[in-house]
């Protein structure tokens, strides 16, 4: 209760400054979301409800040209059946991993669950060519757009949609552009676990009309090496990530694993968009179930419990207000797969009505494994 206490008197404040800022050095945006998910496995009486109330804070301050300094922080309240049912739900609300626990439940009563977390807390220096961070920060390697084995410091979970900014780590991170298309980086993310690190480096060039990366270094217990690449086909986006995973201690007798995945988009006329994606992972585990992956953190190693994976989308902008997609996720193992259907409307400006639907099959044993219906109204500021 004293961390939040200081959390929102520090949030405070800031805001006092910023009303009294002439030059406009602080900002602060946002957005608030209210989310309603019904959710059944087969048979509507098994109907059951939550609700999220879900509120973003984002503080800037930019004290001079060279330096910028980041606060953003996520406010949760749910409520309903998944707060009463799941076991262990407020932990994995709660749940964070970095050096310093920055993530609290103040409410939790078994019907009632309220979580602040800090997702970002950064301090950025920019001069000439040289970039460098310190602090939770988003480090994105990735270049794909669902699966992405380069992302080796904060990989996020796709079927959550509701997370856009994606999960921070807490990193120290050094960027030195060499050109307009090349730079070197080398960043070092430390966690709360013994074995809980990562230091890598990555060199990205643009060549052949490609941006191409190539990432080497220390991912936990492994030696990682990897490669990435984004381009065209023609007129099709053409893009690439492959990652290797060699446990350091015992590298002779070790089950090593290769993760990669491949993609390709092509936007036709009149708004109709088409991606699809396939991934490997040499890690097969078909003992895992597709439906786990609701309340699952992923990690490079592990995109998903299957060794073959294929994603298809079709996307339509109806008009510059309404969208639509689908979206499929399939794996040979027990022929598993994932429907993701959803709607976006723009009501108003600032203002955002979204439906999504998330289903689970395995249709070898012809069994559903749960549906889940997502309606949520979003302004933003």
């Amino acid at each position: 209760m004293k961390k939040l206490f200081l959390t929102y008197l520090l949030l405070f404040s800031l805001t006092i400054i910023n009303a009294q800022e002439k030059e406009e050095k602080l900002s602060l945006s946002g957005y608030i979301k209210n989310l309603h998910e019904f959710s059944f496995v087969d048979q509507l009486d098994q109907l059951q409800w939550t609700t999220l109330v879900h509120n973003r804070l984002n503080f800037k301050f930019t004290p001079s040209n060279e330096i910028k300094v980041k606060l953003e922080l996520r406010n949760r309240l749910f409520y309903g059946d998944h707060v009463k049912n799941i076991f262990g739900f407020s932990e994995f609300i709660s749940q964070d991993d970095g050096i310093v626990d920055l993530s609290w439940n103040t409410i939790d009563n078994g019907s009632l669950l309220f979580n602040s977390t800090i997702d970002r807390a950064f301090v950025n220096y920019t001069k000439g060519n040289l970039d460098i961070t310190l602090g939770r920060q988003r480090v994105n390697w990735g270049m794909n757009l669902v699966w992405n084995p380069n992302d080796i410091f904060n990989t996020y979970n796709f079927l959550d949609f509701d997370y856009e900014e994606r999960p921070g780590s807490d990193a120290v991170r050094v960027q030195y552009y060499l050109g307009d298309f090349s730079k070197i980086e080398v960043t070092a993310k430390k966690g709360k676990g013994k074995d809980d690190h990562i230091v890598a480096a990555m060199y990205k060039f643009n060549d052949w009309s490609y941006d191409i990366q190539l990432i080497t270094g220390v991912y936990q217990k492994d030696w990682v090496v990897g490669a990435g690449w984004a381009g065209n086909l023609k007129n099709a986006g053409f893009k690439g990530e492959v990652s290797y995973f060699l446990p350091y201690k015992t590298y002779l007798n070790s089950a090593n694993v290769l993760s990669a995945s491949v993609s390709v988009d092509y936007g036709f006329k009149k708004g109709l968009y088409l991606n699809g994606s396939v991934l490997y992972n040499s890690a097969d585990n078909s003992s895992g179930s597709i439906v786990g992956l609701l309340n699952t953190n992923l990690n490079a190693k592990n995109l998903m419990p299957y060794k073959y994976s294929g994603f298809l989308q079709l996307a339509k902008e109806f008009t510059p207000i309404f969208k639509g997609a689908i979206s499929t996720i399939y794996s040979p193992t027990n022929h598993s797969v994932i429907i993701m259907p959803s709607l976006n409307y723009s009501v108003a400006t600032n203002w955002e009505l979204n439906f999504t639907g998330q289903s689970f099959f395995e249709f070898e044993n012809y069994q559903t494994l749960g549906n889940s219906l997502f309606v949520r109204l979003r302004w933003s500021f």
